[in-house]
């Protein structure tokens, strides 16, 4: 495996996705100002996100949550959806955790069980071009094959243990909240 999925611990401006332990003492009409960002940050460039988190994080987005619920931003008004861009979509420790299980054994499946039926929703958002190197034949001739993809998930698989790794060390850093802001850029 010579690509690896990058988890930045520093700020970069451009289209990477934010994860921030927050706290948040407003109980409603929640804007981005009520918002306390925690000194702990990692990012996910975007086109990660869309083919190895996304399927997690809107499957694990709780509308109901309270802090989901009361989002408000003044132009749109009460946001009740996961919002890709711009908007802290929060999570809270229990879910995070439910969903990291989830990951790890879906990680565990692509590499023992790869046509496992449960896997269909996950590899639905692989791409050949985010799980390889732009030097590999399978980029450079475009094979989006489901054996190209089977050929690079271990890519998928580091990424998916190193993740779960890196947000767990995220909430036992930060016991003063059990909540997690993830937003893009």
């Amino acid at each position: 495996m010579s690509r690896q999925i990058e988890i930045k611990e520093e700020h970069d401006p451009s289209s990477y996705f934010y994860f921030h332990p927050v706290i948040i003492e407003k109980k409603s009409k929640i804007t981005e100002d009520d918002v306390r960002y925690l000194d702990e940050k990692f990012l996910i460039e975007e086109g990660d996100i869309e083919c190895f988190l996304f399927y997690f994080l809107k499957k694990y987005f709780d509308e109901n949550l309270l802090y989901n619920r009361e989002r408000y931003d003044e132009c749109e008004g009460y946001i009740h959806h996961f919002e890709f861009y711009l908007t802290d979509n929060f999570y809270n420790y229990e879910t995070l955790e439910k969903m990291c299980d989830e990951i790890l054994e879906v990680a565990r499946l692509l590499e023992t069980d790869y046509n496992n039926v449960q896997l269909d929703g996950v590899k639905e958002f692989f791409s050949v071009f985010y799980l390889c190197d732009r030097e590999d034949p399978d980029y450079l001739n475009r094979n989006t094959s489901k054996e190209a993809m089977q050929r690079h998930v271990g890519v998928a698989i580091d990424f998916y243990r190193r993740f779960v790794d890196r947000i767990r060390k995220m909430m036992k850093n930060n016991p003063n909240t059990d909540l997690i802001s993830v937003m893009g850029p």
